[in-house]
């Protein structure tokens, strides 16, 4: 069994249209409200200084500003824009709460406050908020594609791609919504329109190698190992230091039975990142295919040490163990293994007494 590295979503850079205008500012007050015009003046110089990526002074000035005129529903908003600019998603979701708050039908503020709720792994909340922003603005391919990414987060796949593919309808181009409608028809096991979809987004961006590791991974996994192989290497090409398209190089390799290139690519992906416990898993394997079962047995053991509950590198180093006759060592990975998958660790208890279970009942014949 090999452990292939998971398909890679691709997030849409966040885009927050930030608001200008000083009337919102105004709308409650009169013209010689100092108050309001000094406000209004703190937030469009905040929207300029985002401009130029000065994120922090921004946030300052827009704090200053609501702190004058706390009523202001654009200041809130940008607010909101500048903290989910820099991360800041749980800060974003309050100040987009309290646009909403003082504005209840801003389908702007909807949008993203979905986004942040994407961020932060809210996905219900998410679709609740972007659901409510295409209502009052149907034809937002944006708020499309975000719907698309929390259901797919949740595993709704068909509504997955519905979404996806009203964000492509309405912005054709889109390479985000393309490589994640492959992505989540790969999960449909819909290995056609995965690849056809994530073609597509090749053309659009033919230098992402995320786009190039992905197509690889659904070539795999439609059985058409020489294509995976071509587009690994264009993931490669674009983005040397790959761990994960490495590790499915080499796996797809090895599902080839060309252990000696498998066993490159594993290591090279292991050099980039040692905590990769596939990668140490798969090395695993195609050592032991090899025949080299020393250097197969410390991958193993190496993958445990990263990600103890892996089940499948206990079953082969007990396997491993068995071939070698050390009935106990194998014993011992049964044992950690009953506590992860016990219906595995019940298979490798049969193959550990294979030669006593054969003789269990065993009838005598009538002299």
């Amino acid at each position: 069994m090999f452990r292939r590295e998971k398909l890679v979503p691709v997030v849409a850079i966040l885009l927050c249209i930030f608001l200008l205008s000083s009337s919102a500012f105004a709308t409650t007050v009169t013209l010689t409200d100092e108050s309001a015009d000094e406000a209004a003046s703190l937030n469009n110089l905040a929207v300029t200084l985002a401009k130029e990526n000065r994120y922090e002074e921004a946030i300052d000035l827009v704090k200053r500003a609501i702190a004058l005129k706390p009523d202001q529903y654009m200041a809130h908003y940008n607010l909101g824009c500048l903290l989910q600019a820099r991360q800041k998603f749980d800060l974003a979701i309050v100040a987009f709460k309290e646009t909403l708050r003082l504005k209840p039908e801003f389908a702007a503020a909807y949008h993203h406050l979905g986004v942040s709720y994407n961020e932060t792994k809210r996905y219900e909340d998410a679709i609740k908020s972007l659901t409510r922003a295409l209502h009052l603005t149907p034809d937002s391919a944006d708020s499309d594609y975000e719907l698309g990414v929390a259901y797919s987060r949740l595993g709704r796949d068909e509504e997955a791609v519905n979404a996806f593919k009203e964000a492509i309808r309405l912005t054709p181009d889109s390479m985000e919504a393309y490589n994640d409608l492959g992505v989540t028809y790969c999960n449909l096991r819909q290995f056609k329109e995965a690849i056809e979809s994530l073609e597509h987004a090749a053309q659009l961006a033919p230098d992402s190698a995320d786009v190039y590791h992905n197509l690889g991974s659904v070539y795999a996994d439609d059985g058409r190992p020489q294509e995976a192989i071509i587009a690994f290497t264009q993931a490669l090409r674009l983005k040397p230091d790959y761990p994960a398209a490495l590790n499915n190089l080499g796996l797809t390799y090895s599902s080839l039975g060309d252990y000696d290139k498998a066993i490159e690519s594993l290591q090279r992906a292991i050099l980039l990142n040692p905590g990769m416990a596939e990668a140490q898993y798969n090395l695993g394997y195609a050592f032991s295919k090899k025949g080299r079962y020393k250097q197969a047995v410390k991958s193993y053991e190496q993958a445990l040490l990263l990600k103890p509950d892996f089940a499948a590198a206990h079953n082969n180093l007990a396997v491993i163990y068995i071939q070698r006759g050390d009935r106990a060592l194998a014993l011992q990975q049964y044992t950690l293994l009953k506590a992860i998958d016990y219906e595995m660790a019940r298979k490798l208890f049969a193959m550990i007494f294979k030669d006593k279970i054969l003789n269990v009942g065993a009838r005598a014949e009538t002299p």
